[in-house]
Order: C-alpha cells, then structure tokens, then sequence
C-alpha cells in the first residue's frame, strides 16, 4: 500500500521546530513503476494516479506543485545533512582536544576553537539551537530550516500550483541558506584540512620497537 506521498525530510532527533519537520509531497497524477521484491520472488508492473475532478487543475499544475515541494524538501535535508556533520565534526574535535589534556599544542588549540566557534556561528543560522521545548520557539526567534517549513506547508496546502509570493520566498530562504551551506563546505575543507596539517606536523609518533 502506498498513500501516494514521498518520503518526508530527514529530521533530527530531538529538534524543535515551530512549524514541523518538511513532510513528503504528494504524487501528481501519472503513470507510475513499482517494483516489489522478497527474498528471490519479485514483481513489478504500473499503475495510474488520477486526479480528483473536484479540483480544475491541470497536469501541468500539479507537476508545478510537485516539482516545488521536492526542491524545498531536498533543500530541507541540506539542512539537515550540514547540522549532522557540524555535531559529527565537532565531536571528532572536542574528542581529540580532550584526549590530548594539558599537552594540547597551543596552535592546535587555537585553530580547533576557531573551527567550532565558525561552525556555531552557520549552525546557529540554520536552527534556533536553544529551543529545547516547544514553547521555546515562542521566546527564541526562528531559524532558516523553521521559516523553509513554514514555506512549505503553505504551498502544500491545497491542490494548486506554487504561488508567486511562495516562489519568492523560497528564492530568498534558498539564497541565505546556500551562503550559510557554502561558509561549511569552506570550514570543512580548508579549516579542518588545517587542523589536520597541523596535528598531522605536531603530532609525532614515538620511537620503539613493536610489541609481539
């Protein structure tokens, strides 16, 4: 059975967000494939998703509708990608910081605090990291991935084409969005490559024979 939606967006345990995770958008009426397998048996075939004539819309509508949700769904889960690799990135570091105690280089030190007070900064700007319940968000303002959700439940509402004002929206989310994904990318490949240059020169293996 399938209820013609798409898989919903990724969503981090335990986040709070105002106006929820981006859900799956609806299938548009069309020809569709599957293809069911289990074990060594498997079947597949096609099926036709007719639209509802209450609605006077046409195919090109819905396709209009469809097309514009995936893409907010998609931008959602960079979202969601770049906050696991902030918490994966910073815990890699605040791991090794740890284990090295009192001995921590000071160059290392400094540039493994620059690398997480920089990914706080893109993190802080994707999601309101202090909302712990979901009456925080009415004392703490929202972020980028809260205000992309609410766009998208508007749109998703209904069975009608992307409105101008949603495209405009979603236009101006995706660019703000896309700075904050590409000042990441840079912290990850040259900051980090930094740090890792550093412990890599710092960092020297000590002198003796293997154990047997």
């Amino acid at each position: 059975a399938w209820d013609m939606n798409y898989t919903p967006a990724d969503r981090i345990e335990g986040q709070i967000l105002w106006h929820g995770v981006v859900g799956g958008p609806k299938a548009a009426p069309g020809t569709y494939f599957y293809k069911i397998k289990a074990d060594k048996d498997s079947a597949e075939g096609s099926f036709v998703i007719k639209a509802n004539p209450v609605y006077k819309l046409s195919q090109q509508d819905y396709e209009d509708q469809f097309n514009f949700l995936i893409t907010i769904r998609d931008k959602f889960n960079e979202m969601q990608k770049a906050q696991k690799n902030i918490r994966d990135v910073r815990k890699q570091i605040n791991d090794f910081t740890d284990k090295q105690g009192k001995g921590l280089d000071k160059e290392i030190k400094q540039q493994a605090d620059t690398i997480n007070k920089q990914m706080t900064v893109v993190e802080e700007a994707l999601h309101q990291t202090k909302a712990k319940s979901g009456q925080d968000v009415l004392n703490f303002p929202i972020r980028l991935d809260d205000k992309l959700s609410s766009v998208y439940g508007a749109a998703a509402a209904g069975n009608s084409p992307p409105s101008k004002q949603a495209k405009e929206a979603y236009a101006e989310l995706a660019g703000q969005i896309n700075a904050q994904l590409d000042k990441l990318k840079k912290i990850l490949s040259e900051d980090v490559g930094k740090l890792n240059q550093l412990i890599h020169e710092k960092t020297l293996p000590v002198i003796g024979l293997k154990k047997e």
